[in-house]
C-alpha cells in the first residue's frame, strides 16, 4: 500500500488505523482507502486529518466486530435501538422519581452545584434521551446514553471501591448502574445507517419501551425491608426475554431484539436477585447446570424444528 502521497505524518495514522481492519479486508481495500484518506485530506489540516484517523478507526473496529450495517449482529443492534434506548431512559426516570423525597431532603441542606448535577444529571439525561430517540436524532442518543453510562460506571466504581470490592454492595449498586453502561456501549455499536428515522412507529415504540424499563425498574426496587417480588418472578424476568432471543433461531430477528433489550435492563438486577434471594454461589450453582442443559436444548429444538425457509434466509443475510 502506497501512502507516500499524504506525507510522513499522517501515513503513520493511517497505517496505524488501518491495522484495526480484518488482514483480507486491508489487502482488498488498503489502497483505495489510503487514495480516499489522500483526497479527503489534502487540503486539510490537523484537525481534518485527525477526524477522518478516527473515522477510519471506528469503521475498523465494526469490519472486524462485525457491526457494520450489512453484518446480522448490525441490523439486529438497528433493531435493538429504539427499545433500548425507550427502556433505558424509562429506568433512569423510575429510579430517579422512586428517590424524589431523598433527592428533596439532600437539596434542603445541601446547596453546591455538586450536589444538583448529581442528583440531577441522570433524570435530565434520561429525558434528553427518550426526545431525542422518539425524533430520530441518533447522535443527541448516543450523546445522552454516554452520559448515563458514564455516570452509571462512576457510581459502580466508587461503590466498588468504597466497599473494598464487597461482592454484595458492588452487586446492589451495579444493577442500576451496569444497564447504563451496557446501554450505552450497545448503542454505540448500532449502525449509524441502520438506524429508523422519525416515524409513529418508532415513536410508539420508543414510549412503549419507556413503560416497559420503568416497569422493570419498579419490580427489581428494593431496600433491607422491601422485596416487591419472590424468587421465581426474577427467574422469569430472566428465562422470557432468553426464550425470546431463540426467536432469531427461526428468522424472526423483533422478539430477539425485544429480548435482548430486556435482557440488557432486567439481567444484572435478576441476577442479584437471584443470588441474594437463593442464599448465595452454593445454592444457585447446582440448579444453573441443569437449567443451562435446558436453554441448550431448548435452543437446538427451535433452530431444528424452526421454519428451513426462513432459517435459511436469515443465514443467507448474516
Amino acid at each position: 500500500m502506497t501512502t507516500s502521497m499524504i506525507g510522513a505524518g499522517p501515513s503513520v495514522v493511517l497505517r496505524a488505523a488501518l491495522q484495526l481492519y480484518p488482514a483480507r479486508y486491508r489487502r482488498e481495500r488498503g489502497e483505495e482507502l489510503a487514495e480516499v484518506f489522500a483526497d479527503t485530506t489534502a487540503a486539510g489540516g490537523r484537525l481534518a486529518v485527525a477526524r477522518e484517523v478516527l473515522g477510519l478507526a471506528v469503521y475498523g473496529l465494526r469490519v472486524r466486530l462485525g457491526l457494520t450495517g450489512g453484518s446480522a449482529a448490525g441490523r439486529l443492534l438497528a433493531l435493538v435501538a429504539p427499545m433500548l434506548a425507550g427502556a433505558v431512559a424509562g429506568a433512569a426516570l423510575v429510579a430517579w422519581l422512586t428517590t424524589a423525597d431523598r433527592v428533596a431532603t439532600r437539596l434542603s441542606w445541601d446547596h453546591s452545584y455538586a450536589t444538583y448535577f448529581s442528583e440531577f444529571c441522570q433524570p435530565v439525561a434520561a429525558a434528553l434521551l427518550v426526545v431525542a430517540a422518539i425524533l430520530g436524532r441518533w447522535t443527541a442518543v448516543r450523546g445522552s446514553a454516554l452520559i448515563m453510562g458514564a455516570g452509571g460506571l462512576f457510581e459502580l466504581a466508587r461503590a466498588a471501591w468504597t466497599s473494598h470490592f464487597d461482592v454484595w454492595w458492588s452487586g446492589y449498586i451495579g444493577m442500576a448502574t451496569l444497564p447504563l453502561v451496557v446501554a450505552a456501549l450497545l448503542l454505540a455499536a448500532a449502525p449509524t445507517d441502520l438506524l429508523p428515522r422519525t416515524t409513529w412507529r418508532t415513536g410508539g415504540l420508543v414510549l412503549a419501551s419507556g413503560l416497559v424499563g420503568g416497569v422493570l425498574e419498579a419490580a427489581q426496587s428494593w431496600d433491607d425491608t422491601t422485596f416487591p417480588l419472590e424468587l421465581p418472578w426474577f427467574v422469569a424476568m430472566l428465562v422470557v426475554p432468553l426464550l425470546l432471543t431463540f426467536a432469531g433461531l427461526r428468522g424472526r430477528v423483533e422478539p430477539m431484539a425485544a429480548g435482548v433489550a430486556m435482557l440488557v435492563l432486567a439481567g444484572p438486577g435478576c441476577l442479584f436477585n437471584i443470588w441474594r434471594g437463593s442464599g448465595g454461589l452454593s445454592v444457585v450453582l447446582p440448579v444453573l447446570g441443569p437449567a443451562v442443559a435446558l436453554l441448550v436444548l431448548v435452543a437446538m429444538a427451535v433452530q431444528r424444528f424452526g421454519r428451513p425457509g426462513e432459517v435459511a434466509a436469515v443465514r443467507a443475510a448474516g
